[in-house]
């Protein structure tokens, strides 16, 4: 079956790749569409600004991004051995995942915060057991502060931090303050740009109620087409089969592995809340999920006991991002 032939067969499973997302943004790069930039962060309307004209390069850059985070997901798992095979199974997923809603497949900022996300998830747990990380502490509150001016909502994550150096971490005032600076200095600098541009009076509107205190927040926004419902009864079971898969990895785990394991669970919760802080309440918006989820489901898919379930369920997540793709 699929899977079991990725599971042992690496040199395969990177071949993979490229054939599935060419295969998913297919439809895509036949009829791209330029992102909505109304709620939009002021660095990533500025972004979004000067290559609106090009759908289609618009649509290259989504897909290059997506496949560049799903290959650094893979490589913090295999670096800090979360998933004890070495596979580019949790790249494929986190691909499939950020599928799931056409509005991925056209630079949504989400997208971009997801990058600095890893990057700060990876420059955290590098942390781990040494002496200092003084670097380390700035580098991950800088890469959150970074996905913030891309997706305001992403400042939920400086908790994921904070939490994380709680866990994984002996208390070192010194890493909680270059944190908080790391995180501040893109703000200076943003500061700085209204004001030299005497757009000062404008931050609040643009880095606040454009972004988080919106007047489309509603919850009859939330609306589920049969391919989304479809969609939402597949993942929902495929967490409920990947928790017991995650207990039994929490249970049996080395402390370095329980450790990550947990700041992926705050990590996962955090993006749950994250959805408050939207612009509107979407599904889309819980696209942050596809982190610590590629992780859990991956563990599910290439241990679990009864194989044709996790076979079955894969595929069945596969066909309904193509049915969403071309059923409204």
């Amino acid at each position: 079956m699929l899977i079991g032939f990725i599971k042992h067969n690496r040199a395969f499973s990177i071949v993979i790749l490229p054939v599935a997302l060419i295969l998913l943004w297919l439809h895509a790069f036949l009829n791209p569409v330029t992102p909505l930039t109304e709620n939009a962060c002021p660095v990533y309307g500025l972004l979004i600004s000067g290559i609106k004209e090009y759908p289609f390069i618009v649509t290259l850059i989504s897909c290059m991004l997506i496949l560049c985070e799903a290959l650094l997901l893979n490589f913090i798992i295999e670096k800090n051995e979360i998933i004890n095979t070495t596979t580019y199974l949790p790249a494929l997923i986190y691909i499939l995942l950020m599928g799931l809603q056409p509005e991925m497949f056209s630079l949504h900022p989400i997208i971009i915060s997801n990058l600095f996300i890893l990057l700060a998830l990876h420059k955290l747990m590098q942390t781990y057991r040494k002496e200092t990380a003084y670097s380390g502490a700035f580098d991950t509150g800088f890469f959150i502060s970074l996905a913030c001016l891309f997706y305001a909502p992403s400042i939920v994550f400086v908790l994921m931090f904070w939490i994380g150096l709680i866990i994984i971490r002996p208390f070192i005032w010194r890493e909680w303050v270059l944190s908080l600076l790391g995180f501040l200095l893109p703000f200076v600098y943003l500061l700085f740009v209204y004001f030299w541009t005497d757009k000062l009076q404008t931050l609040e509107q643009d880095m606040l109620y454009k972004t988080i205190i919106s007047t489309n927040k509603s919850l009859h926004t939330i609306t589920f087409s049969l391919a989304g419902s479809l969609q939402a009864l597949i993942l929902l079971s495929a967490l409920f089969l990947s928790s017991g898969r995650f207990l039994n990895d929490f249970g049996k785990g080395t402390v370095r592995l329980r450790n990550y394991l947990l700041l992926l669970v705050y990590c996962f919760i955090l993006a749950l809340i994250s959805i408050i802080l939207a612009p509107e309440y979407s599904i889309v918006y819980l696209s942050f999920l596809a982190i610590p989820f590629s992780v859990f489901f991956t563990s599910y898919l290439l241990f679990a006991k009864k194989g044709w379930v996790a076979e079955i369920l894969f595929l069945l997540l596969v066909i309904s991002i193509f049915i969403n793709q071309f059923i409204p």
